[in-house]
């Protein structure tokens, strides 16, 4: 079975954009988020994984990508499944996997880190939704 062979330590980033900080509650800025210990999660079993993910310190991610009016049901960083957020956007940033892939590995460590089906499939559901939007965006802008 796959699993994080590290634990998470993570820090807040304040934000750094004024305007937004003065107006709006706080619960409407995108947190971000610096690794401050890298972690590894080992694809497969442990003792002969098929992959292991390295996401090195310094990785700064913004939790799950979670519409707003969701926030108050699933908060962007939970430690049930921060970990877990923070593998799926350090594929995505690094170019070195497919999208599908990553929600894939996504899903995975969601159960791992012992997330209920229920719960695992409507986050899966919910980034599987997003990269219709993302690939819809990279058609409208042209990017290949």
């Amino acid at each position: 079975m796959s699993s994080f062979t590290d634990r998470l330590v993570i820090m807040a980033v304040p934000s750094n954009v004024r305007g937004l900080r003065r107006f709006l509650p706080p619960g409407f800025q995108r947190p971000r988020w610096e690794v401050m210990d890298g972690f590894r999660y080992a694809v497969g079993s442990l003792e002969h994984p098929d992959e292991v993910i390295n996401v090195p310190d310094g990785f700064q991610f913004d939790g799950a990508s979670v519409p707003l009016l969701f926030r108050m049901l699933v908060p962007m960083a939970h430690p049930d499944y921060i970990q877990a957020a923070a593998l799926h956007d350090w594929m995505l940033d690094s170019g070195l996997y497919t999208r599908r892939r990553c929600d894939q590995v996504f899903h995975e460590a969601l159960g791992v880190l012992g997330m209920p089906g229920l719960w695992r499939g409507a986050m899966f559901g919910a980034v599987r939704l997003g990269a219709l939007r993302w690939h819809a965006r990279k058609l409208i802008s042209g990017v290949s």
